[in-house]
């Protein structure tokens, strides 16, 4: 009876289990991560169920009693979905934008990433296996560019159905590893995740992806100014002589963003002018969720090359795609985004860890990333890349009890060198941590101001 109840309750070790799962198969197979998310969909309900009926046993009936509490911005992801249901009703096909629809689960990741991912020890695993799945991923994207070759012909897209994808789920963990990378005071992880970054960085220029090469730029060049501006100014020149170095296949890819005749950038601005044709035609709610392709043909113009699935940027598609109603809900959850995570590196916030604001800091970056890239492509809409993405904007609110056992790594700012060799051989507690963070506590804030500055 007791291992059944452990079987189904979704704070136990299947729950972790589960999670860890779905992370380190994300990459690689997303019909294993909806068998595991539905799964994990099951422990939600189950523990539900059990929560609102000790709640009513103990005289105290609330609806939302059993979750943990959400992020700030969690609400406007609410009212997103509010607008896609309005947008679903004026649908041009209802049973078409419907089954869409079905997207409304992934927002659960949240609070079952809240639920399950709640002691450092396990929050630290299950960034461990994000990282392991971004370099197994690389790696099988070297061995297909060996077998290969490299070239816009044949993508690198791994195990995953698109280059696109691909490269996306490499980005988002190679900008959060990367801000990581600097916080963190162990030379033996630091020397695990430069390597790490290494292979999933080289890969990332092999995979040819322009949106991702932008939003690797935006993210990583937006966090180093954050962090110490001066080190912007030397990785500029650095930037453009590696540019001459690429292979052939990757220089000419890369000369390929500035050429306002290649066949790809001229499809985008005739994609661009087709969203904002539809939204005169449909202001309000849009078209409905999934009818860009049904019609798409009719207000294609002449030159247009290809009939296009979705208008490949995040918001000119929501614009089309779900009208006023479905962008204005969007941008209010992205905006809420980003001031929950302003609002969490700082020292004062109620989950004020040290690995909390380091990951609200990293978070940051990689929402700026995801932001860039889909200005060129409408990864808001791809399952795999929602699934990591809602993984890593949930990381700095999660409450990370301390395990008995477990022991505290410093996550701050670096005062100085010898610091960090110092802290290479100590192992601290809580109180010592607070203590010993307070000055780079007050550098992260004075960073914060200038990062608002800019």
């Amino acid at each position: 009876m007791k291992s059944m109840k452990q079987l189904v309750d979704i704070t136990s070790n299947t729950g972790l289990v589960l999670v860890l799962g779905f992370l380190l198969l994300t990459p690689f197979s997303i019909a294993a991560c909806y068998v595991l998310f539905t799964l994990l969909l099951v422990q939600l309900i189950v523990y539900t169920v059990n929560r609102v009926a000790q709640s009513r046993a103990a005289g105290k009936p609330q609806i939302f009693a059993p979750f943990p509490k959400m992020p700030p911005y969690f609400k406007y992801f609410m009212l997103y979905i509010a607008a896609t249901v309005v947008s679903t009703i004026f649908s041009l096909d209802r049973m078409h934008s419907f089954k869409d629809n079905k997207e409304f689960f992934i927002y659960l990741l949240v609070p079952v990433f809240l639920l399950v991912l709640n002691t450092r020890k396990r929050v630290e695993l299950s960034l461990t296996v994000v990282l392991s799945a971004a370099l197994a991923s690389s790696l099988w994207g070297i061995l297909e560019s060996l077998l290969h070759g490299v070239s816009i012909e044949h993508r690198l897209q791994g195990a995953t159905s698109h280059w696109m994808t691909f490269s996306g789920l490499l980005m988002l963990p190679f900008i959060f590893f990367f801000v990581y990378f600097f916080y963190e005071k162990k030379k033996k992880r630091k020397l695990i995740i430069a390597l790490s970054l290494t292979v999933i960085l080289t890969v990332i220029f092999l995979s040819l992806t322009r949106s991702v090469w932008m939003g690797v730029l935006v993210g990583a060049g937006l966090f180093v100014v954050y962090y110490k501006s001066k080190i912007f100014y030397i990785a500029i020149p650095l930037l453009v002589i590696a540019v001459f170095v690429l292979p052939g296949s990757v220089k000419t890819r890369v000369l390929s963003i500035f050429d306002m005749n290649n066949a790809t950038n001229k499809d985008r601005i005739y994609m661009a002018q087709i969203a904002f044709d539809i939204f005169k035609d449909h202001p309000v709610t849009g078209v409905g969720p999934n009818c860009i392709e049904k019609v798409y043909d009719s207000y294609k113009p002449a030159g247009a090359p290809q009939t296009n699935m979705h208008l490949h940027n995040n918001f000119l598609h929501v614009l089309a795609e779900r009208g006023a109603l479905g962008l204005l809900a969007l941008l209010a959850a992205f905006i809420a985004v980003v001031f929950s995570l302003i609002k969490q590196m700082k020292r004062g916030s109620p989950l004020s860890s040290p690995l909390n604001r380091t990951a609200a800091v990293a978070v940051l970056f990689v929402f700026a990333a995801f932001l860039t890239a889909g200005m060129f492509e409408y990864n808001f809409g791809d399952s795999e890349m929602n699934f990591q993405l809602f993984f890593f904007l949930t990381l700095p609110f999660m409450t990370m009890k301390e395990d008995s056992n477990a022991q505290i790594d410093p996550t701050d700012h670096p005062e100085s060198d010898a610091a960090n060799n110092t802290a290479n051989n100590e192992t601290v507690n809580d109180d010592e941590l607070e203590t010993k963070s307070g000055a780079s506590d007050d550098q992260l804030e004075t960073s914060e101001r200038d990062l608002r500055s800019i």
